[in-house]
């Protein structure tokens, strides 16, 4: 048997190379130990030996990864198949009709208050100083049929739901952008303006208009609050992107996907790159059409992120601060989950068509 009083076990790395080298040094009692099984003690040095070994413990080779600004634009990816559009969809613009903002809003089946309460508020035309808006909702059919037949009858009764042909999923979000991006370039292309916004979103229209008009937006931009280059993609949770989705390390510049703005001729270009199989297809729309697919139109995004508010309690706390005063909401884009609605998006609504308009540099 042998006795171990203090095993030793001492690691050297030769440098630039990846052998490890192992010496075990065993440190015995004299005098007190017996080798016996010897064919057992071969068997153990062996097995460690070998487990240790440079196959084992040889690293992996690393992968370098591409920047943002070097991801290939290339025709060989698989493009977009038009959307379909169920027989409901909303009606084309009126030719020679004009528009001054045509509010493109993503929607979930399911968020039926959501809608309401947005025809009632931001959405509607009531927003006065003479603009003339018009508002639609993308939405995907719903996989529970009583909810599916709800929105049927909202469409029909309503005029303003594009509905889309395939079912309404965070993994088709990119399928559903891109379809109300198409019917707004091919149905609304005379309009001034295009918003396109989430249905968790509230806008205060008539003042974004003002902000975007004075940023003097081209055929070539949008605004919007811009995520910088270099935001890591998720790996774990509901939003994980795999590599097999996404195989860089980093994603380029793109827009915060509450809400942007842009000319139609720019929502074209976007639109066009995006079915075309020149960038690499990924199911985070607002990565792969205000990134990705912008990239590839060489359409360039403009920062208006100062008038974003950053979080729903920044909205909650002005409103609560505010009260009945006429202090004017310091953003013109906020954001609202579904425990705000549809009670404090009327309540910010009501207390902006009490707000004195100011010209926008006496606002901050």
């Amino acid at each position: 048997m042998i006795q171990v009083l203090s095993p030793i076990v001492i690691y050297f790395s030769k440098k630039n190379s990846n052998h490890l080298f192992l010496i075990t040094i065993f440190m015995l009692s004299s005098g007190l130990f017996r080798i016996k099984k010897l064919g057992l003690s071969f068997i153990f040095v062996i097995s460690t030996i070998l487990l240790l070994s440079k196959t084992v413990l040889q690293r992996r080779p690393s992968i370098d990864p591409i920047p943002p600004n070097e991801i290939t634009v290339h025709p060989s990816y698989s493009a977009i198949s038009p959307p379909i559009f169920s027989q409901w969809t909303a009606k084309p613009c009126q030719v020679g009709e004009k528009i001054d903002l045509l509010i493109v809003v993503h929607s979930s089946p399911s968020h039926i208050l959501h809608r309401k309460a947005i025809r009632q508020t931001w959405g509607s035309n009531a927003v006065g100083q003479g603009l003339n808006i018009r508002t639609v909702f993308a939405v995907g059919r719903s996989k529970l049929p009583r909810i599916q037949q709800r929105v049927n009858s909202e469409s029909k009764a309503n005029g303003d739901i594009v509905g889309v042909e395939m079912i309404d999923s965070y993994t088709n979000l990119t399928l559903k952008h891109v379809a109300g991006l198409r019917w707004a370039v091919k149905n609304c292309a005379g309009v001034e303006y295009v918003l396109k916004a989430d249905d968790d979103a509230f806008v205060d229209v008539s003042r974004a208009l003002k902000v975007i008009k004075s940023a003097g937006l081209s055929s070539s931009s949008i605004a919007c609050r811009v995520v910088p280059q270099g935001t890591s993609p998720r790996r774990f949770g509901k939003w994980m992107v795999t590599r097999q989705d996404y195989p860089y390390d980093a994603y380029p510049e793109y827009c915060s996907g509450l809400a942007y703005f842009g000319r139609p001729s720019a929502m074209a270009k976007v639109y066009e790159a995006a079915v075309s199989g020149k960038v690499p297809y990924l199911w985070i729309d607002d990565v792969y059409l205000t990134g990705l697919a912008a990239q590839a139109a060489e359409v360039s995004r403009l920062d208006i992120g100062v008038w974003f508010a950053r979080t729903e309690d920044m909205v909650i706390k002005w409103m609560k601060s505010a009260g009945d005063t006429k202090r004017v909401l310091p953003w013109i884009v906020a954001e609202m989950t579904p425990r705000h609605w549809p009670s404090e998006a009327e309540d910010l609504w009501r207390m902006i068509r009490m707000t004195q308009r100011k010209p926008l540099n006496s606002l901050r």
